[in-house]
């Protein structure tokens, strides 16, 4: 979806935060400015949304850098409307993902140097930490999957959830800077492929803009009425 001009600058003036933010301030989370966007109330949860791209982005949201989080912005409407019936398919996608992609490239993970020689012990708790996390994301996806005919979606959520843990614990981790830039990106490459199933969907960028510039135009008054109250 290409971003009207108009809301891709009221997009510019959001700034994304960890947990649900508030609105009245523009600063959200990936998900809360995807309900303001979909005119509905202030929440993390919107109804317009896939609940399997909710569960994947939030850890992304809550454990990115702050100017890593800035990139989940555009992404926003291209959730609107994902709450379409097409859970099934992002949760094949995901399977594939983790088992083709994620958990190859994070196998072969050692401890960083600085604490390579930290110890024995420490080695094994990092060793069991990641590995216990991998398990947990590959037993969920491998059920998620089993179940992808949709009797059991919970399930496929909830695997999702795990996945982005999974990413963004990895990506927290990283000794190298480089590395960690190149799980963000596995990330948002991923959230972006979710975002795709499904199909296209109609969108009303001039909505969704009027919608965020009433947020800062309240914003604006809010300010002007303090200051003259003081």
């Amino acid at each position: 979806m290409a971003l009207d001009i108009r809301l891709e600058r009221a997009l510019e003036r959001v700034e994304l935060v960890t947990g649900v933010g508030t609105r009245d301030t523009g600063r959200m989370c990936v998900m809360s400015l995807v309900a303001c966007l979909a005119g509905e109330e202030h929440t993390d949860s919107p109804g317009c949304a896939s609940p399997l791209i909710r569960a994947f982005a939030i850890p992304l949201n809550d454990n990115m850098p702050h100017a890593v989080r800035q990139r989940l912005k555009p992404f926003a409407p291209r959730i609107l409307g994902t709450q379409d019936g097409q859970d099934a398919q992002r949760a094949e996608l995901l399977r594939k993902a983790l088992a083709e992609e994620i958990l190859p490239t994070l196998s072969g993970k050692t401890p960083p140097p600085a604490r390579r020689f930290a110890g024995p012990l420490w080695r094994l708790w990092s060793m069991l930490g990641m590995r216990r996390l991998e398990r947990e994301a590959e037993w969920m996806m491998d059920r998620a999957v089993a179940l992808a005919d949709g009797a059991d979606m919970a399930r496929a959520v909830a695997a999702a959830g795990a996945v982005g843990r999974l990413l963004a614990r990895a990506a927290r981790e990283a000794s190298d800077p480089r590395e960690a830039d190149r799980l963000w990106d596995m990330a948002i490459g991923l959230l972006d492929r979710l975002c795709e199933a499904g199909g296209e969907r109609v969108g009303a960028p001039a909505t969704w803009a009027n919608r965020l510039e009433q947020v800062f135009d309240g914003k604006a008054a809010k300010g002007a009425a303090e200051s003259a109250r003081a």
